[in-house]
């Protein structure tokens, strides 16, 4: 494969200095998004940078190990070999946040994230409130996008740009549109109410999840006798405290998945599955029965 060679050949620039300043540069988005890089972001591994050019998009900036770059000839063909820099194995760990980087990170702009905008063919939309823990929030990314979620509404939490989110996405955030409310909790909530009613005067129907009410003994309902075939924006709550208050008491359509009362309430991304699953199933189940 010459045409591989000539591309690492021509890569002969190597990067042995943790203190270089494209390495502080990645190093600097180990913990979260700095402020001085407002349109970019980091991934890291071979994982995401796949489903970054599978997307139909590629990195502005790439630092590699020569392991890597061997071992990875087609995929880094397909990267402009200007914004490929060779780093050592220490290096390359120093600059991410990964304990055993597998070789390769990379620096995406924002751009690469599909626009959120409302259109008239969306009927179902995601609103996550205050989701924090970034693997949960990985992981509602994947089980949206297997689930057809048109787009995601997120209230505060975690950012899905951090790199802990975008590992546990599995690079589903290349392909999902998603607007995230950042503030004050009063101001989060008070917008999120706001985009809530406007999909309800789209004709979406906003449903919550919930438990038992243990002063009511009011139980919401099982999530099977919801009509998911209507338009729907379903709502997921913080893991410590869940839905807001707020948010159920102008939207009281509540369902649940029904459980032993052994364990109070179950974790987020594993509620998720089943409820945005729901929809395939259904839609399955009738084009099976035709």
């Amino acid at each position: 494969m010459p045409h591989f060679k000539f591309i690492i050949e021509k890569i002969n620039f190597l990067i042995t200095s943790k203190n270089n300043s494209l390495i502080k540069r990645f190093r600097a988005f180990k913990d979260k998004l700095p402020s001085n890089e407002e349109d970019s972001f980091c991934v890291e591994g071979t994982n995401l940078i796949k489903e970054l050019i599978s997307s139909g998009n590629l990195p502005f900036k790439v630092i590699a190990t020569e392991i890597w770059l061997n071992k990875n000839r087609l995929l880094a063909n397909k990267i402009s070999q200007s914004t490929i820099t060779k780093v050592t194995e220490e290096v390359l760990a120093s600059a991410t946040s990964i304990k055993n980087p597998d070789g390769v990170a990379a620096l995406i702009k924002k751009t690469v994230i599909p626009k959120f905008s409302y259109e008239k063919k969306d009927d179902f939309i995601l609103v996550l409130d205050r989701v924090q823990d970034p693997g949960n929030l990985g992981n509602l990314f994947r089980t949206a996008l297997a689930a057809g979620v048109n787009k995601i509404l997120l209230g505060g939490g975690a950012n899905p740009l951090s790199p802990k989110v975008l590992r546990a996405s599995c690079g589903s955030i290349f392909y999902l549109p998603y607007k995230r409310i950042i503030g004050e909790e009063s101001k989060i909530i008070n917008d999120l109410l706001s985009s809530l009613n406007d999909l309800s005067s789209k004709g979406f129907q906003i449903i919550s999840t919930g438990t038992i009410n243990k002063i009511t003994e009011q139980t919401p309902k099982p999530y099977w006798e919801l009509d998911w075939n209507k338009p729907t924006a379903l709502i997921l709550g913080n893991e410590g405290s869940g839905v807001h208050h707020n948010i159920k008491e102008a939207f009281n359509e509540t369902i649940t998945i029904p459980h032993s009362e052994l364990v109070e309430s179950l974790n987020v991304a594993s509620v998720a599955v089943p409820l945005l699953l729901e929809r395939k199933r259904i839609s399955l189940t009738q084009t099976l029965k035709k």
